[in-house]
């Protein structure tokens, strides 16, 4: 028998029968048919978005479209293909999430307009600390009801990428252009850091912020506030760029274990000697005078006891200089550091199925929003897919991302008109088969370097000698 993912135990960390203990039957029996015909609830109860209107004091008079519905839509815009507001608005005219609706004038007289103009009002109006709000409680909720057991459960995977935004005055006050000797480039671009969980491919709400100009910030600045709210001694795991002494001693002292790789000179300054394959001796990692220099903060006695592990792979050239402070065997360590490539599928899962290759939007506040609610989006695609996973016992990487996110959408739709809660069971039955049902196959491929396909032009490439208004 399927077990739904929160059927037993509440997001708020409380059980079902527990909370039935303190309400009356009826109350109990309206609670869980809106459970029931809603999952968007199950993971955030009304008593959630109360708490944040009343923290970020926020007022909402009697309209269509209150908190919940407006995050709910732009869940539904970036789980969609086209992603535009007048797909959530249709979605809502029939049906889908239509439980969330208070009962204003226009619902109760069935008159909700199929126009975008106050849904995209709202949308603007969602305050971006409300966003980060719901993108955090969908990892931490989440992952809180996770299994922890064993050292994988307690891997995280940290990477950074960047995303092109649109060409508007306000976003390059914020995002400036990068700027050579030929000129500056026409889009600007924002930089992400990322922080995934290996086991569920959880995502925790990204750092962002300026790519070039003044303010411009560093991937590994961006990784030290992610590393502040990582679960309590979690294991960090990251590649070269984030080799280096200050990202490690962060995570040290916050008493998380570390697994990075490092460049070969960082490595022989280390090691102080020759590198050979098969080395794995204890180092200590000071900071050097450049990493003191760049970051004025570190202690004096700022410090790491570690392991250097040096070794070669199977089939690749390419030799793997790795610093731990795990007392795991060297074989071990380096089958732990394979992990890292999976950030780079959740990254094009993230970029190709959850659209955020790019954002649209035309205001820094609207680009941080649609930022964080699609990784809350991403995060509730892979708390299913962790729930199908666990049903035919297999790990949920091995599930397809976009398969189940199709699954997930045709689900999301046709319960929108269930109306008891047995029809809801038989839909998410049907949804866990065919999830159980989208598994990838076993690849074998030899590593390699990245590669990237140029993309055919059909048009000719824009120039700004070309673009010259006519009046």
């Amino acid at each position: 028998m399927l077990r739904p993912f929160f059927r037993y135990k509440l997001v708020d960390g409380t059980t079902h029968n527990k909370t039935a203990a303190h309400t009356s039957p009826t109350a109990n029996m309206e609670a869980g048919r809106r459970q029931a015909l809603n999952w968007f609830s199950r993971i955030f109860p009304e008593s959630f978005f109360e708490s944040l209107k009343q923290d970020l004091e926020i007022i909402e008079n009697s309209c269509i479209f209150t908190l919940p519905v407006t995050i709910w839509l732009m869940v539904l815009q970036r789980l969609s293909q086209k992603g535009t507001l007048a797909t959530a608005v249709t979605e809502l005219l029939h049906g889908n999430g239509r439980e969330l609706l208070k009962p204003c004038r226009q619902v109760r007289e069935n008159r909700i307009s199929a126009g975008t103009g106050a849904y995209s009002q709202a949308r603007q109006r969602v305050p971006v600390e409300a966003v980060r709000r719901v993108a955090e409680r969908t990892f931490e909720q989440l992952h809180r009801i996770s299994p922890q057991d064993t050292l994988r459960d307690r891997l995280f995977l940290l990477d950074g990428s960047s995303i092109r935004l649109a060409h508007t005055p306000a976003l390059l006050r914020v995002y400036p252009q990068a700027e050579n000797q030929h000129g500056k480039s026409h889009w600007p671009v924002a930089r992400i850091a990322v922080m995934h969980h290996v086991v569920t491919a959880l995502a925790m709400a990204p750092q962002f912020g300026a790519m070039y100009g003044p303010d411009a910030v560093s991937e590994q600045g961006l990784a030290e506030a992610l590393i502040d709210r990582l679960p309590p001694l979690s294991v960090l795991i990251g590649d070269r760029n984030f080799g280096v002494f200050a990202v490690a001693w962060h995570a040290h002292s916050r008493s998380h274990a570390v697994l990075v790789r490092l460049t070969e000179a960082r490595a022989t300054r280390l090691n102080e000697g020759e590198l050979i394959s098969g080395t794995d001796r204890k180092v200590i990692w000071e900071p050097s005078r450049d990493d003191r220099r760049g970051h004025p903060d570190l202690p004096v006695a700022a410090r790491i006891e570690g392991r250097l592990i040096v070794a070669q792979l199977e089939k690749v050239k390419e030799i793997l200089y790795l610093f731990t402070t795990l007392e795991e065997s060297a074989e071990q360590i380096v089958s732990l550091y394979k992990e890292r490539w999976n950030i780079e599928t959740d990254l094009r899962s993230l970029k190709e199925q959850v659209r955020l290759h790019t954002i649209p939007a035309r205001s820094p506040d609207l680009v941080a929003s649609e930022l964080l609610i699609a990784i809350a989006s991403y995060n509730l695609i892979r708390a299913v897919m962790a729930e199908a996973a666990q049903a035919i016992n297999i790990e949920p990487r091995r599930l397809s991302f976009s398969r189940c996110r199709e699954a997930f959408w045709a689900f999301a739709r046709a319960v929108a008109h269930t109306d008891s809660p047995e029809k809801f069971e038989y839909h998410w039955r049907l949804l866990m088969r065919s999830l159980s049902q989208s598994k990838l196959p076993k690849r074998n491929r030899p590593p390699a370097p990245r590669l990237v396909w140029q993309k055919p032009h059909t048009f000719p490439t824009h120039t700004i000698k070309n673009h010259v208004q006519k009046i």
